[in-house]
């Protein structure tokens, strides 16, 4: 993804990828690989945001998160809130991906969200957050779900750690809004080919190539929240 200079301060904190949302993680001095596991109340944080945001910005959608760098082929994954007293496996969304519930007995200050998986070595990675408006075609996404998504994943990289808080912090001295300056047509792009990107709202439409130097940005007011973006291959929608 082309992406302005100030994100470079982002290195410390984690980066952006064409095909896995915002994936904000850090390397670790881990010599081996630690357990996939990440403080319940850090996803709390996004699930908060989500919660107040949507009735305005995504109503109806529905919030998972994307297990980071697992293979969407890989069977088996399994994702529980585990407290000082309680195991609570959660609901898998698909077989990356998970939600959180309300009310569980495993809801305690330090519990935490545990995947019966590993991070890469060395490596430490928040799950990924997905916002989807219910009645959305396969291969299509919206511009007010990639946005809260955004602001979701946003909220919870502000509360882990003092490195990760000061990038994100000295970007906003500058002026810059994360997620406004990301490339709406690639936040959530397919992962196979496609040579045209489609944004769509009300009677306007655009056409760009793939390759275009200058696509629309989450923060560019002049497309909606309902504003819808597809993906084509030699013409043909790409799922």
């Amino acid at each position: 993804m082309r992406v302005p200079s100030f994100l470079v301060l982002l290195a410390l904190a984690g980066s952006v990828h064409a095909n896995d949302s915002i994936n904000v993680g850090h390397k670790t001095d881990a010599d081996e690989a630690k357990p996939m596991a990440w403080r319940f109340s850090l996803l709390e944080k996004a699930r908060s945001v989500f919660e107040k945001r949507a009735a305005e910005q995504a109503p109806g959608a529905t919030m998972s998160f994307r297990l980071p760098k697992v293979d969407a082929a890989q069977g088996g994954n399994q994702v529980e809130i585990v407290g000082a007293d309680h195991r609570l496996p959660l609901p898998m969304a698909s077989n990356t991906s998970f939600s959180l519930t309300r009310g569980t007995l495993a809801e305690d200050d330090g519990a935490m969200v545990v995947v019966n998986r590993n991070f890469p070595k060395g490596e430490f990675n928040h799950p990924l957050v997905q916002v989807r408006s219910p009645g959305l075609p396969d291969g299509v996404q919206r511009m007010g779900d990639l946005r809260l998504a955004c602001a979701a994943q946003m909220a919870m990289a502000k509360g882990e750690g003092l490195k990760v808080r000061a990038a994100l912090g000295a970007a906003s001295l500058f002026g810059f809004n994360i997620c406004d300056e990301l490339e709406a047509t690639k936040v959530e792009a397919p992962k196979g080919a496609y040579d045209s990107v489609t944004i769509e709202d009300g009677g306007r439409r655009l056409v760009q190539s793939a390759k275009d130097k200058h696509p629309a940005k989450l923060g560019d007011k002049a497309w909606s929240d309902n504003a819808r973006i597809s993906y084509t291959l030699g013409g043909h929608l790409v799922q």
